[in-house]
Parts: C-alpha cells; sequence; structure tokens
C-alpha cells in the first residue's frame, strides 16, 4: 500500500477540486449537502484523516465544548443539553450545540464544524457509536469526547447511558403480567439509532422469557406523528396486535394516537408504553407508562466525564444510570376485543 491519502486523492476520488474538498472539511455549512455527501463519502472510503491535530497544537484551551444530538424536536435530547448546560455553567464553560438530524452521514460535518469552533471536547450522540468513523477520527487526533445515550459494546470510549435493552424488557414485561400475548414493536429506523435497534433486542428477549413468539416490527422515520396508515394491518387484522412497545416516548404518543384513529381505545383495546419518561407523557390522556430515563442527569454526568478527558485523564469511563418505570396508565389488562 502507498502512503497515507491526501486532500488530492480526496478531490480526485470524488472528481472536485482540491479548493472545494478544503471548504467541506473546514466550512461544511458554507457548501451544499450533497458536495459535503460526496467529499465525506470520498473520505470515508479512502480513509483519508483531516489533520486536525496539526491544527489543534497551535490552540489553548478555549472553555468551550460541542454537543451533537439528533434533533432538539425529541424533549428527551433538550433535557439532556439542559443538563450539560446546567454543569457547564457552574463551571464556566460554554457550550456549541448543533444536530444532525438522525442523518448519519451529517455527522461528521456537524463535528468538523464544533472543531473548527475550537471546542475543547465533545459531547455526542450518534446514529451508530461502534461502527462510526467519527469516533476513530477523534480518537486517532486524541481529542476528548464523551457519548451519551450510545451504549457501545466497545470499551475504550467514555460513555453515560442507560440499558437500552433492558428498558424495553421492563416495559414489554410489564404488559406481558397484564395478560397480552400479541405485542408489536414500533420502533425508530434502525440504521439512524443504535438505541433503537437495542431497544428491540430487549423487546425480544422478554417475548423469549415468556415463551411467546412472532415479535412484530414496524420501523418508522424518527419523528413520525401520524402512524395510522402503518400500524393499520397490526392493529386491524386478525389476530390483532393488543400491545404495542414503542422505541422513544414520543412514538408512542404517535402510536395511541394512531389507535385513536382507528376507534380503539388506550388502554381498554390496546396498551401502549414508551421508553425515555418524556414530561409531556404525564401530561396526555391516558398518562404514558414510560421506561424513565434519568435525561438531565445524563447530561450532567456527561460533561463531568468529559470534563475529566479534556484534564488528561487516560482512562475513559462509561456508566449505566438506572431507570423505571413510570406509574402510567396507557397500560392496561388484556381484553378480547369484541367483533364488530
Amino acid at each position: 500500500m502507498s502512503s497515507k491519502p491526501t486532500m488530492r486523492d480526496v478531490a480526485r476520488k470524488s472528481g472536485l477540486s482540491i479548493a472545494t474538498v478544503s471548504r467541506v472539511i473546514n466550512f461544511p455549512d458554507d457548501v451544499p449537502a450533497e458536495t459535503a455527501r460526496i467529499v465525506t463519502a470520498a473520505m470515508a472510503y479512502l480513509k483519508y484523516r483531516p489533520n486536525i491535530n496539526g491544527r489543534r497544537l497551535k490552540m489553548t484551551q478555549t472553555r468551550t465544548v460541542g454537543v451533537l444530538v439528533p434533533t432538539l424536536a425529541n424533549p428527551v435530547f433538550a433535557t439532556s443539553v439542559q443538563g450539560i448546560e446546567q454543569e457547564a455553567h457552574a463551571c464556566g464553560l460554554t457550550v456549541i450545540l448543533m444536530s444532525s438530524e438522525y442523518d448519519p452521514e451529517r455527522e461528521m460535518a456537524a463535528v468538523s464544524t464544533l472543531l473548527n469552533n475550537r471546542v475543547d471536547g465533545l459531547i455526542l450522540t450518534l446514529a451508530n457509536a461502534d461502527n462510526n468513523p467519527v469516533v476513530d477520527l477523534l480518537q486517532a487526533e486524541n481529542i476528548p469526547f464523551v457519548l451519551l445515550f450510545n451504549q457501545p459494546s466497545r470499551g475504550d470510549v467514555a460513555a453515560i447511558s442507560v440499558d437500552n435493552a433492558r428498558s424495553a424488557f421492563d416495559i414489554t414485561n410489564a404488559m406481558i403480567a397484564k395478560g397480552h400475548t400479541s405485542l408489536a414493536m414500533v420502533a425508530g429506523r434502525f440504521e439512524s439509532s443504535d438505541r433503537s435497534r437495542q431497544r428491540y433486542d430487549g423487546f425480544c428477549q422478554a417475548l423469549q422469557a415468556a415463551g411467546l413468539e412472532n415479535p412484530h416490527l414496524v420501523q418508522v422515520k424518527f419523528g413520525e406523528a401520524d402512524l395510522k396508515d402503518q400500524l393499520e394491518d397490526l392493529l386491524c387484522g386478525e389476530p390483532a396486535v393488543t400491545g404495542l412497545v414503542c422505541s422513544t416516548d414520543m412514538l408512542a404518543i404517535a402510536a395511541i394516537s394512531a389507535c385513536r384513529s382507528h376507534g380503539l381505545s388506550v388502554p381498554d383495546d390496546v396498551s401502549v408504553g414508551g421508553i425515555d419518561g418524556i414530561s409531556v407523557g404525564g401530561l396526555i390522556t391516558p398518562k404514558l407508562c414510560s421506561a424513565v430515563q434519568p435525561t438531565q442527569e445524563m447530561g450532567q454526568q456527561a460533561l463531568a466525564f468529559l470534563r475529566g478527558l479534556i484534564k488528561g485523564q487516560a482512562n475513559p469511563q462509561s456508566l449505566l444510570l438506572p431507570h423505571h418505570l413510570s406509574d402510567g396508565e396507557s397500560i392496561g389488562p388484556f381484553r378480547r376485543r369484541s367483533s364488530t
């Protein structure tokens, strides 16, 4: 093999000029999204890494940290950012926030933007923590970072999460304990969230432990508000599903709306449970039953871990914080639905 790939190699592979490649790396917000996608794909194919560390050697600490989350439309991320900012304010740090909109291809560009703003370290929620060029880049360049909500199998990165599989296992068990045997999971797309995949694994484990078979799965886009058509076969088919386990509370709220659109009552006809514990879940009718994460504390702990790494701590720490089931009203006893 030849020497490490250069920016010229990336330009040749992408069919663009070196100047354009440089703009994508250094000023990703100033180039069209399609151009950034082409260059990012070429960088990934060639395993090209920008020389971020060379730039950082000239920098002093800025007391600024970067945060990347999938979205702020889901309150679970907004609450975690609140925890980060509270801890940052107490420590005299500034937070720069970006979102990826659940698009894995936007993650590298967002991280490049944060690094160009000379952040001292990063807190990240990624689509896939175990196979991600962002993680490879940050490790290669010795840039401090902590994963938030991701629960990687690898042990060489700092991470704060709950046990995603166990959260889904527990909310599924709550339905099984009420007599439900025909259950389905409504999950955000796995390619956008490794948490969603882990929660589906926990759902399947609960069914297997109870001797139940044929787990149903409906994958939907994150932020999807209208699930009426996507859930019609499960809710109105034969035999009808009587329990919906949702990978997020936002999807659970959308699922309750879909049930009502089909003339079904929650929880009399269909039980619905979520995972996250967002506050709005306690304001709807029926009150949502959820596997609650200590979201704000998770954000605070992520920043505490990041500060340690910025100060030179050599061994990244990971922590699984406990979850609990809320006392919601959206899960009820199984009742055989009368035919109409």
